[in-house]
């Protein structure tokens, strides 16, 4: 009884979290100039998690990063200057979003692109013992891939979920114990979590 309890008290929880996301519970996130070669970063509705935000190049260098904890708020200045002409990506993410605005650096001045920004809400994973439950974003409509490997980085199972909005249950009881490593892929990004079987 105390069992049945408690998977049912985690499957509200996991459709309450389905629920907030399917209503819109988007970051806003806006990058604009504010000088010549100086950017500003403003964000809100990120939540409780921990924020990273990265400054990179144009082949995925990282030429700047911080972290924030727990800010449901941040905002950053970037200058410039110092960099050499090209383009340039600002990244946000925390543990159920991510956020890419392009920036054009050249010698005079510094472009926010607004209109290719992205925003991706990621799919929420969830484990309860030998059950993993992967919430899929609700508000976007593109094909996300569900792989999950072991501990040898071997595939173990592979779904390509259609856009859709719904709570995807995997049983995982068939597999041994250890480590197992999830990654999903959505709108050209990749995210990865870990869950253990034990």
């Amino acid at each position: 009884m105390r069992t049945l309890r408690k998977s049912v008290l985690i499957a509200m929880m996991v459709m309450v979290a389905a629920l907030s996301f399917a209503n819109g519970n988007k970051p806003n996130v806006k990058v604009e100039k504010v000088g010549a070669k100086t950017i500003a970063l403003y964000a809100s509705g990120l939540g409780a998690s921990k924020t990273q935000v990265q400054l990179r190049d144009e082949k995925g260098l990282i030429l700047h990063q911080m972290v924030s904890d727990n800010n449901e708020k941040l905002a950053k200045r970037f200058d410039l200057n110092a960099l050499p002409a090209g383009n340039y990506s600002i990244e946000i993410e925390n543990e159920t979003s991510f956020s890419a605005t392009p920036v054009q650096v050249t010698a005079t001045e510094a472009t926010v692109n607004t209109a290719d920004q992205v925003v991706i809400i990621k799919p929420i994973v969830r484990q309860n013992g030998d059950i993993l439950d992967i919430i899929m974003p609700s508000e976007d409509t593109s094909a996300v891939s569900v792989t999950i490997y072991d501990n040898n980085f071997d595939q173990v199972y592979k779904e390509i979920v259609e856009g859709t909005t719904e709570l995807r249950r995997y049983d995982l009881s068939k597999l041994g114990k250890g480590a197992y490593r999830i990654r999903m892929s959505a709108q050209g990004r990749e995210f990865v979590q870990f869950v253990a079987l034990k």
